[in-house]
């Protein structure tokens, strides 16, 4: 399948998929009148997100795998779908351009940086199916995530830092200041290992979720 075919057909696909599902349960529910707005809002939603990954070819539509990907993302993992293309083109754009490269066939929007160092090299990040700087850090294995644990995902991740946080304030307030008064420790808080991206006190607290111990630990670059 050609590269135009692929990209007109995730353009319809995502136009057309979910404003039918969405049109047809708001019009079973008798309330058309009512939410209408949200069958024309998620219209608007699958037509722009469907004309960035259609232009940059970003599922592999000749591959069943490719198939799985784009209809795991317009359902089940939805929610990530939305909130990555939302945030993901809110901060990206900033920082980079769309790489057609790096986005083609790869089951995800690729953004890479316009400068040479920081954001993007040194810390890579995924929102959904949105990414900055490419496969490395374990990007691609957050996308996995996404994808497994669908709607679950963010409130999951929500949770983790919520725990870790509270975790580091206690340890920082008790244990951790005895510590360093004691000169047993140099530093009040826990510490992340120095494979993790980002250090110091909000280190440990990102480091030590749940979903970041995974792909860290899962030998994925």
């Amino acid at each position: 399948m050609p590269g135009w075919l692929k990209g007109l057909l995730t353009v319809i696909l995502w136009t057309a998929g979910p404003t039918a599902v969405v049109a047809g349960v708001v019009g079973a529910t008798g309330n058309m009148d009512r939410f209408g707005w949200v069958v024309v809002v998620t219209a608007v939603f699958g037509l722009l997100y469907g004309l960035e990954a259609g232009i940059l070819t970003a599922y592999d539509l000749n591959s069943p795998l490719g198939w799985v990907a784009l209809l795991i993302d317009m359902t089940w993992s939805l929610p990530n779908t939305v909130w990555g293309f939302i945030l993901g083109n809110f901060i990206f754009w900033f920082v980079g351009t769309p790489s057609r490269a790096d986005s083609a066939d790869a089951g995800w929007v690729v953004f890479q940086p316009r400068s040479a160092t920081g954001f993007g090299h040194s810390v890579l990040q995924t929102h959904g199916t949105l990414n900055l700087g490419g496969a490395g850090q374990h990007e691609k294995l957050h996308l996995l995530q996404a994808r497994i644990f669908g709607p679950l995902f963010l409130p999951l991740y929500l949770t983790c830092y919520a725990v870790t946080s509270v975790i580091q304030l206690l340890w920082s307030g008790t244990l951790g200041w005895i510590l360093k008064l004691a000169k047993v420790r140099d530093k009040i808080p826990l510490q992340p290992p120095a494979s993790s991206v980002v250090s110091g006190f909000f280190g440990w607290i990102y480091y030590a979720t749940l979903f970041e111990l995974w792909a860290y630990n899962a030998g994925n670059p």
